[in-house]
């Protein structure tokens, strides 16, 4: 075995590097780009480039036994990894009326640094549901934020969207137009049902496609089918 060989053996052994959160004692996280979040209170992989964290200040504040435990709701942070390490605290609250002080503003002041330098970010609270437990079916509340403000994640993933929301509109044209036919005899309806399915399996095959695709060739697919207007 030469050299050359030999040092790509050992680079492809080494583990690949990935970009850390590290959340600071009073800060949970709860989510990391659309799903649960692997350590609660310790540290999370992110991605290269826009990483999504929901997350809540978890904190006993005061002195002596006026103690108490403050726990704000839960917030939707957003922001782009081009470093290593971002830690993530939470807004200065050294009591109860301090806590609620901070959490009483639009957009809480949380810290946000990478690699030791401020990072900039956007939040925004995650809306609750009605009830006593607002922040009972957390999944379900990221998702539907998501869905609404047009983030998309697969497996954690950002999802490049617009085309396929094109073709998921596409497999709903198709359900509805199945709906619609009412074939007078028995050959008829089963061409029918048959031509369903066969347009239900090419869009499928598209979505699964367009997931395993690039940016570029996503790019160049919706370039394609802005030419076919």
């Amino acid at each position: 075995m030469n050299k050359l060989s030999t040092l790509m053996l050992v680079l492809l052994s080494l583990p690949l590097s990935a970009a850390e959160l590290t959340s600071m004692k009073g800060v949970s996280v709860l989510a990391v780009n659309g799903q649960e979040a692997e350590s609660k209170l310790g540290s999370n992989p992110l991605n290269d480039g826009f990483n999504q964290i929901v997350v809540r200040m978890d904190k006993e504040v005061g002195r002596g036994s006026g103690n108490k435990v403050f726990t704000s709701k839960p917030y939707v942070i957003s922001f782009d990894v081009t470093g290593d390490v971002v830690k993530i605290n939470h807004p200065t609250a050294r009591s109860i009326a301090e806590a609620k002080k901070a959490f009483a503003e639009s957009e809480p002041k949380w810290i946000l640094e990478q690699d030791g330098k401020a990072l900039e970010f956007s939040q925004q609270m995650l809306p609750g549901k009605q009830g006593l437990f607002p922040y009972m079916d957390l999944d379900e509340l990221v998702l539907e934020y998501n869905n609404h403000n047009g983030i998309y994640f697969d497996n954690g993933q950002l999802v490049d969207k617009p085309v396929e929301a094109v073709v998921i509109a596409t497999t709903s044209a198709v359900a509805v137009s199945s709906s619609t036919v009412k074939p007078t005899m028995t050959e008829n309806k089963e061409v029918g049902e048959s031509h369903v399915s066969s347009s239900s399996s090419n869009v499928e095959q598209l979505k699964a496609w367009y997931l395993k695709s690039s940016t570029d060739e996503r790019k160049a697919f919706r370039r394609w089918m802005i030419d076919q207007e």
